[in-house]
């Protein structure tokens, strides 16, 4: 009887944490209503059922004994005066909760102080103003019963909400840029458990993309390294690349050029990758986003001789670059006369990579293949819709990028006014 109690009451109050009504003082828009029938509890109206339906029915009277809900009866036929439905409204909803909590349910009311106090705790630690305005909406937001901000909805908040408490934390704390080091590393850093960041990484990526400025619009589903953008590493870093040069490392000359279709170098060769870049006078330099787009630009252009026949360099960027790799890339942009230029999905994530690595790169970055002509034509071949969100995000994106001169800069608000107008989004792969 103690089970059906609690979960009679689990039902009724779960339906009230996402009710319109929640926190809302008397009138309600509508009573939070059980139906006690075959859809709601089939198990009990089952033909071997009977038991079960009566110990439900008697459940449901003593919870209305207790006054956390109210019974109606049917009024004729073969069911008279059996429990029809079970109703709660402002005048029982307090008790309900009172019952409940002796019953073991745990309330929204005491989540939502929790993660708000949690919030406004973090505000007081050193971090970027965008973290700061950040926390302190959520905190508004949670005080309101609103966990939108997070994506969330009010279920999920509940249900993850030993998870949110350590996530935020350690977002705070990326957001401050520390110097890069093994996620298990930071991870024992932060929490004294080496394996916590791992278990609660969607959750951490998922508040930084809604925090952080320069990744707005950018879907979480989509960023599943970005953590590497601030520095925590799962893997070796390396710099994925294609070209010749010659690289001095530890007295032996490695050539780039041999490693075919691309190599894959130790981050910590970065500077020798530089400077034998430098010494070859090399003249582009092409990013690219993902991964078979960079193989197939590489075999396009004959193999690393061939793009050395041109004096041109290719890079994977993994999508969001890791710092070391962005480091590397401004390194080599301040020592050469190379021009950069940039082949990403034509999305928010893509402009948002493209517009990360021109800023940290304090020069044109143009914008290869994925153009607005090339959205326009491939238009009438369909692409995933975007998102409001997203074109909330191009639309600002957009503003930001009208008052900076630069001829790649009006390709890439042309490449926004194109997914505006067709309303899709389209990757890379399909060039």
């Amino acid at each position: 009887m103690w089970s059906l109690r609690k979960a009679l009451l689990t039902r009724i109050l779960d339906a009230h944490e996402r009710s319109v009504s929640y926190g809302r003082p008397a009138p309600w828009v509508r009573e939070i209503i059980v139906k006690i029938d075959v859809r709601t509890f089939p198990e009990a109206f089952a033909p071997q059922g009977r038991q079960e339906r009566g110990l439900l029915l008697a459940a449901a009277a003593e919870l209305e004994a207790h006054g956390c809900v109210r019974v109606v009866r049917h009024a004729r036929g073969q069911l008279t005066g059996e429990a029809k439905e079970i109703r709660v409204g402002p005048a029982e909803i307090a008790r309900a909760y009172e019952v409940g909590e002796t019953l073991g349910y745990e309330p929204l009311s005491s989540v939502l102080a929790h993660l708000e106090q949690h919030a406004i705790g973090l505000m007081s630690e050193l971090q970027p103003e965008w973290m700061h305005t950040f926390l302190a909406t959520l905190a508004g937001a949670l005080r309101c019963a609103d966990p939108s901000i997070l994506g969330f909805s009010r279920a999920r908040l509940k249900s993850e909400r030993r998870a949110l408490v350590p996530a935020l934390t350690a977002a705070v704390a990326l957001a401050r840029e520390p110097e890069p080091a093994w996620e298990r590393l930071t991870s024992e850093r932060l929490f004294g458990d080496s394996k916590l960041l791992g278990r609660i990484r969607p959750l951490v990526v998922a508040i930084l993309v809604r925090a952080d400025p320069k990744w707005e619009g950018v879907p979480p589903e989509e960023a599943a390294e970005l953590l590497e953008a601030y520095g925590v590493r799962r893997k070796p870093g390396l710099i994925r690349c294609a070209g010749a040069a010659s690289l001095n490392i530890a007295e032996k000359v490695y050539a780039l050029e041999d490693f075919v279709p691309a190599a894959h170098l130790p981050d910590s060769w970065s500077e020798a990758w530089v400077d034998a870049l430098v010494a070859t006078g090399i003249q582009r330099v092409t990013t690219i986003e993902n991964e078979f787009p960079f193989l197939s630009y590489v075999e396009e252009a004959g193999g690393p001789s061939g793009l050395a026949s041109r004096s041109e360099v290719a890079v994977y960027t993994g999508g969001f670059p890791t710092p070391r790799l962005v480091s590397s890339l401004a390194a080599l942009a301040a020592a050469s006369g190379a021009q950069f230029q940039h082949w990403g999905d034509a999305d928010v994530g893509g402009l948002r990579i493209w517009w990360f690595l021109r800023s940290r790169l304090d020069r044109p970055l143009a914008i290869l293949r994925t153009t607005a002509e090339w959205v326009a034509a491939e238009s009438s071949a369909g692409g995933r819709p975007l998102t409001g969100v997203e074109r909330q995000a191009l639309a600002r994106m957009r503003r930001q990028l009208l008052d900076i001169a630069g001829s790649d800069i009006q390709d890439a608000i042309a490449v926004i006014d194109a997914l505006l107008k067709h309303g899709i989004k389209i990757e890379q792969e399909r060039y």
